[in-house]
């Protein structure tokens, strides 16, 4: 039978080859361009020669191109490959025959028959556009042609468009198959709440059903509503951010989360970040997508929460404590069935004029459940307790209740060191091995986080932290945001009275010998700070530490009294407390009316600042007052140093790198120091100040502006005192 001269066509098919591998018989330029080839295509590629083309260099030293000498080629060695080019013609014929044993397949330079498929002259855009044409092998210099003329006609601008038709794409998917990730969940959240919820409890779900079209829930707040929203994708890589106190524990709680439920009695707006990090399809620290949802606060609440612990999610909620008494059957079923969970709570009420104080009644009404409680008072603190409650709960298979500040001060966002995801994991794996190791119960698990906390951040936290005179007669002991206000007034107290601190951190387990350990022997009186609307409500840390007296210390009675602060003021509580010592109470500055005037806009507006009399008051000094004070500068307090009194140390910066990405407006830069041979020791805890100098070209601007003489020393003068800089 004749044979026809028109060979057959081929399938042209686009094979990709990321995450694969390539091998490339042959040496110099030929074998160079084939390796090009598959780098381009995403492979990873293997040369068998003695002699590559220098142009491989750069693919050789970041270790996408193995160079193999041809000597030490083995018929078991191409099994590994997903594509084979050759050039090489003497080895040729075995490598083929290899190829096609293992169903590989091969292009031989030059031999169509030993060939699998060919290589065709492609056109390749800046995007994802590839143009190829092919002959077949008949006229190969028709086909370069014709693939110049349609290059020639494509339109201007193709590439750009095809990259957003591309984003758009992907898009889609990525919202579709959130979608359906978000429904699954929901899904599967009806079922656990059918099967575990009595029938006259219901469940309002305000969360995304899916990550852009949420869904809204009768009566409560709009999950919608404008709201600060924190970035997520700054927070996870690890830096330092300005947040609430809300914002803080819910980072933690999302980050180590499956599904975050929000409690908000009395409509407050708590859990918000969660909420809308959620709404927006924010991953977690596992890589997964969090469905945080709005649940209503009434008999049975949480038994949502139980259903999803129990089908093995990682449950977290934020919650304010007047939740807390409904959730109490759900808190003791979880202890008993020794289940995780972690409920950050906002200890807080509305007063009389419906403003928010720290409220701690309901919190110690839940304290009989059996759950773990830890307290905090700051947005730092809320972020590290946050950090512990989830690894105690982790290790030691135990609901932790971490209650929060719930003032209206908790609503200004402060500066907060925030742990990255990966910081996040690791810490609670970290804890999970300590507790393995030895520390199984709640108590031991508790301690030993504090202990690895401090080890990894370089933060201290203990159950009981006493500050204050170390012979104390009397001790006010405080829990939260209320320890924080008497810790900035303690340093005044101690100068006029033997008086102490003692914040308790850890409310349960409790340990009385603990908590007297850390008090001087010199105690004799104990006065307990109480936040409480309610007066007549039982007070359950009275109650501990009155029988904690008598338990630590039955021979040297201690007596102990309680001052109820609820609803007052920093400086109302502080004169509590120097009532409660035999002190003077602190004036309290009266306001001063101040008369609002309106201010035409004029074209060039002028103002005067007066300086306050605590202030210091600055002045350039005459030329032979300058001489003086240059001359006798410990005569004249001269001082030429920007930090007088601190010993500083000049350092090597050895690296520096920026952490956020190019699409951040917040620049964040990685620096490392190098103090070898400086003097400077630097141990876990210690504070380490960086001064910086003026860019001297700035200052220079400064000065011209304003017209000023920068050589000129200037004398401030504050409280009768003067110094020279």
């Amino acid at each position: 039978m004749a044979t026809s001269a028109v060979p057959t066509p081929s399938l042209i098919v686009g094979f990709r080859l990321g995450n694969k591998r390539a091998a490339v018989f042959g040496s110099g330029q030929a074998a160079a361009s084939r390796a090009v080839f598959a780098l381009d295509a995403g492979a990873d590629v293997v040369i068998y020669g003695d002699n590559v083309s220098d142009g491989l260099g750069k693919w050789i030293s970041n270790g996408r191109v193995t160079v193999v000498s041809s000597s030490k080629y083995s018929s078991s060695d191409i099994a590994g490959f997903s594509v084979i080019f050759v050039t090489d013609p003497s080895v040729a014929p075995a490598v083929a025959q290899d190829a096609h044993a293992h169903g590989i397949p091969v292009n031989v330079a030059g031999s169509s028959d030993l060939s699998d498929f060919s290589l065709l002259p492609t056109y390749r855009g800046a995007s994802s556009l590839q143009v190829a044409v092919t002959t077949n092998g008949v006229a190969p210099r028709v086909a370069n042609q014709l693939l110049k003329e349609i290059v020639s006609k494509l339109p201007t601008g193709l590439d750009g468009q095809l990259k957003e038709v591309a984003q758009l794409n992907h898009l889609a998917q990525e919202t579709e198959r959130k979608r359906a990730a978000a429904l699954a969940k929901l899904d599967a959240l009806g079922n656990q709440q059918e099967e575990s919820a009595p029938q006259d409890i219901s469940t309002a779900v305000t969360a995304a059903q899916t990550p852009v079209h949420p869904l809204s829930s009768p009566g409560s707040v709009a999950d919608g509503a404008a709201v600060a929203t924190a970035d997520l994708g700054a927070l996870c890589i690890g830096t330092v951010s300005a947040l609430t106190v809300d914002a803080a524990a819910s980072y933690v709680a999302y980050g180590l989360s499956d599904l975050c439920f929000v409690y908000a009695a009395n409509e407050q707006d708590v859990g918000v970040q969660a909420l809308a990090w959620s709404r927006q399809a924010e991953k977690n620290a596992f890589g997964e997508w969090v469905s945080a949802l709005r649940m209503q606060t009434r008999a049975g609440a949480g038994h949502a929460l139980w259903g999803s612990v129990a089908a093995g999610s990682r449950v977290s909620a934020v919650a304010t404590a007047p939740s807390l008494p409904h959730m109490l059957p759900v808190l003791a079923e979880l202890v008993a069935q020794r289940r995780a969970a972690v409920l950050h709570v906002a200890a807080q009420s509305l007063d009389e004029q419906a403003d928010l104080q720290t409220d701690l009644s309901d919190a110690f009404v839940a304290l009989q459940s059996g759950a773990v409680f830890l307290a905090s008072a700051s947005a730092q603190e809320a972020h590290d307790l946050a950090l512990i409650a989830h690894a105690v709960s982790h290790a030691a298979a135990v609901p932790v209740v971490h209650l929060t500040n719930g003032s209206a001060a908790a609503a200004d966002s402060t500066s907060v060191n925030v742990a990255g995801y990966a910081q996040l994991t690791e810490f609670v794996a970290a804890v999970a091995a300590v507790a393995a190791s030895g520390a199984t119960d709640p108590a031991g698990t508790v301690s030993a986080a504090f202990v690895q906390f401090a080890q990894t951040f370089g933060r201290t936290y203990q159950s009981f932290e006493y500050t204050g005179s170390i012979d104390a007669s009397t001790v006010v002991v405080a829990v939260g945001a209320t320890a924080s206000n008497v810790q900035a007034e303690l340093p005044a107290l101690v100068k006029e009275t033997d008086a102490g601190l003692l914040t308790v951190r850890t409310l349960r387990p409790w340990d009385a010998q603990a908590l007297f350990a850390q008090l001087p022997q010199s105690v004799e009186r104990v006065v307990v700070l109480r936040d409480a609307q309610d007066d007549i409500a039982p007070d359950a840390l009275f109650s501990d530490i009155a029988a904690a007296a008598f338990i630590a210390r039955p021979a040297a009675p201690v007596r102990v009294t309680s001052q109820n602060v609820y609803g007052l003021s920093p400086i109302d509580v502080t004169n509590t407390v120097r009532a409660s010592l035999g002190l003077e109470p602190l004036a309290v500055a009266e306001e001063t009316a101040v008369e609002e005037t309106a201010v035409e806009e004029t074209a060039a507006a002028t103002a005067e600042v007066s300086l306050a009399d605590t202030e210091p008051q600055a002045h350039v000094d005459s030329v032979l007052a300058i001489a003086q004070r240059l001359a006798f500068p410990e005569a004249f307090a001269t001082e030429l140093t920007a930090r007088p009194g601190e010993k500083t140390f000049t350092v090597k910066v050895s690296s520096a790198y920026r952490m956020t990405p190019d699409s951040y407006d917040r620049n964040i830069i990685h620096i490392e120091f190098d103090a070898r041979g400086t003097g400077l020791t630097y141990e876990i805890g210690d504070a380490l100040g960086v001064f910086g100098h003026n860019d001297a070209a700035q200052v220079a601007e400064f000065c011209s502006l304003y017209g000023l003489d920068g050589s000129q020393h200037v004398t401030a003068i504050k409280d009768g005192q003067s110094q020279t800089r």
